[in-house]
Parts: C-alpha cells; sequence; structure tokens
C-alpha cells in the first residue's frame, strides 16, 4: 500500500473514533454501564463490539463511496421512499442536535468547574474553536480527529500503565462479576450489539461522506479495522482502569472523576484535556453532519449553518448537563439504532466496492 493511502486510512480510523468517543465514553459511565458491570464476562461484549464496529462502520462508510453521495440523506434518498427519507433525515438532524445541544453543555460544565470560568464563556471557547475547525469542512475535521485520537490513545495507555504499577497488577485480577444471571451473557451480547448499534447510527453523516475520501476498497476496510480496533483498545483499557476502583469508583456519577482524584497533578490535567477534546471531537462531526445536510436542502452555505446550529446550541444547552444527559440520551441511544436498523432494511444491494 502506498504511504499516500495508508496515511488517509489512518486519517479514516481517527475521524471514525473521534466521532464516536464523547463525554460518557471519557467518564467512563458508558463503559460500566454497557460492558464493566458484567464483570469477567465484560471482555467477551468488548470483543463483539469491536467486531460490530468494524462490520457496521465498514458498511456505513461504503454506502457513501458506492452510491457515490456525500451526505447521509442523499443515502436515504436513493434507498427508501421519499416520505420515508425525509422522515428518517429529519429524525436524525434532530438527534444530532440534541447530542450537540449536550456537547455544548458538557463542555461549559467541564471548563467552569475545572478552571472556574463561567458557564456562558467556557461553551462560547468551545463553539468558536468548533467553527474554525469546522471552516475546512470535513478535511479538517479529520486533520483534528489525526491529532487528538492519537493524543488519547497515548493518554489512556498511559493512565492503565500508571495503574498497573501502583497496584502490581491486580487491576486484572480484582474483576470480580458484578452482574451475574442465568442469562448474563446474552444480555452482555445484547448490550454489544446496542452500543455498537446506536454509535454507529449517531455517526452516520459522518461515515457516509468519509467514503468518498478514498479512492479504493482498501483504504476504506483498513481505516475501518484501524477505527474499530482502536475504539475496541479504549473499550478494554477504560473496563479495567474501572475495575480496578471497584467498588468505591463505579457508584460515582463520572467514575473516571473518581480514579483521578489521585493521580498526579500532571496526570489529572491531561483527564481534563482528554475529556474535553472527547467532547470537541463528538461535537466537530455532529454540527458537520447538520450543516453539511441542511446546506443540501436549505438556500444558507453550509458555513452559516455551522454559525446557527453552534448558536443555538449554546442558547439551549444552558439548562445543564447534567439535565440534558439523564432526560435525552437513552432516547438518543435507541433512536440512533432505529435508524441504522431502517437504512440496513432498506438498502437491498450487495455493497461491492
Amino acid at each position: 500500500m502506498r504511504r499516500k493511502d495508508f496515511l488517509t486510512a489512518l486519517q479514516i480510523a481517527a475521524t471514525y473514533i473521534g466521532t464516536v468517543v464523547g463525554a460518557g465514553f471519557a467518564s467512563g459511565q458508558e463503559v460500566l454501564q454497557f460492558f464493566t458491570r458484567y464483570g469477567t464476562f465484560a471482555i467477551i461484549g468488548i470483543l463483539s463490539t469491536t467486531l460490530l464496529f468494524f462490520i457496521l462502520g465498514l458498511y456505513a462508510m461504503s454506502l457513501g463511496r458506492l452510491h457515490g453521495v456525500h451526505t447521509f440523506s442523499e443515502v436515504s434518498d436513493l434507498v427508501m421512499t421519499k416520505t420515508s427519507s425525509r422522515v428518517i433525515s429529519f429524525l436524525l438532524l434532530l438527534l444530532l442536535f440534541g447530542v450537540t445541544i449536550a456537547m455544548m453543555a458538557g463542555s461549559g460544565a467541564l471548563l467552569s468547574e475545572q478552571f472556574h470560568w463561567s458557564f456562558g464563556i467556557s461553551a462560547l471557547l468551545t463553539g468558536v474553536i468548533t467553527a474554525l475547525t469546522l471552516l475546512l469542512g470535513i478535511r479538517g475535521m479529520m486533520s483534528v480527529n489525526s491529532i487528538i485520537v492519537p493524543i488519547l490513545i497515548t493518554f489512556v495507555i498511559s493512565l492503565f500503565a500508571y495503574v498497573w504499577s501502583t497496584t502490581q497488577g491486580t487491576v486484572i485480577h480484582s474483576a470480580i462479576p458484578l452482574v451475574q444471571t442465568p442469562n448474563t451473557i446474552w444480555a452482555l451480547l445484547l448490550s454489544a450489539f446496542t452500543y455498537a448499534g446506536f454509535n454507529v447510527g449517531l455517526s452516520l453523516t459522518v461515515l457516509v461522506p468519509l467514503g468518498q475520501v478514498a479512492d479504493r476498497k482498501k483504504i476504506l476496510v483498513i481505516g475501518a479495522l484501524l477505527g474499530a480496533c482502536g475504539l475496541g483498545l479504549l473499550l478494554l483499557l477504560l473496563h479495567l482502569l474501572l475495575v480496578s476502583i471497584y467498588p468505591a469508583g463505579i457508584h460515582y456519577e463520572v467514575p473516571m472523576g473518581y480514579l483521578a482524584k489521585s493521580l498526579p497533578p500532571m496526570m489529572r490535567y491531561g483527564f481534563v484535556f482528554i475529556l474535553w477534546a472527547e467532547i470537541f471531537s463528538t461535537l466537530l462531526g455532529n454540527v458537520y453532519g447538520i450543516a453539511s445536510e441542511l446546506s443540501r436542502h436549505a438556500k444558507h452555505s453550509y458555513f452559516r449553518w455551522v454559525i446557527v446550529i453552534l448558536f443555538a446550541a449554546m442558547m439551549v444547552c444552558q439548562v445543564g448537563f447534567a439535565r440534558i444527559v439523564s432526560v435525552t440520551y437513552p432516547i438518543f441511544g435507541y433512536l440512533g439504532l432505529f435508524i441504522l436498523f431502517v437504512i440496513l432494511l432498506s438498502e437491498r444491494r450487495i455493497i461491492r466496492l
């Protein structure tokens, strides 16, 4: 493979990872709810999720390349009736805007709590950085994720190594099952499928245009594989870190925050940066997806929509991060899974790249 093609595959992988991870991922809450609570069985779920991330992610990117389209709504127009396409596109945009509000609120809460800035200034700073990045469209998003994601993976590996060294490796051996029922394995597999499905569903407006970035089948396959493996590695390491703080830490709203309290100052600041960067990368993907879809159907330019979306999100996010997440995230998750299923059932072609 040519060096240029491999670098493109790495950028695709980084953008995939950056779009999936978010505040819930970095806080440890998603990993706890979907995997760690199953104890020693969690690794089976993580491996299953990694495989699903590869299959579903590649499928979503392949839709863009197969149909020669740059937005999710173009795919839905091709594989559904006009009415169904409009309904699904509207639901997806509503879903993405809801998550955008949550990410904006999360960035405001994080920076205001850690640095004692006002909530409004904190959210505004994140919004300005997002707008400047999206001036370059999907290429700008890919470039930023190519920086953020390696830092994220390096930090999580370093954090795991630090905890391993301070606990003499008991982080592995203390994996006590938290949930054990006759149907534990089936519940875990359903959890893995749900987690992968709704995360890919949430990422469709980014994954579909990513299919147009690669000019060869092999680039997409490698990009999807590296992205899935990166997500799987992060899930595994975060799971083991959560096991290391069992049982006290798992009862915290932000489990990884409990672990961060025991870290040296530099690592604590690193954790804050990583959490913000994950919020930022998710915000990039959501705002890009909404703006590209709206600019296809409305008169305003793509970047004008970026500004409108960010301004609206900053206004609504004043209600607070915790309230937004607790009320809307379960709904958003299953709506994303539903949208992905509709696309899978509607697309009857065998994808031949």
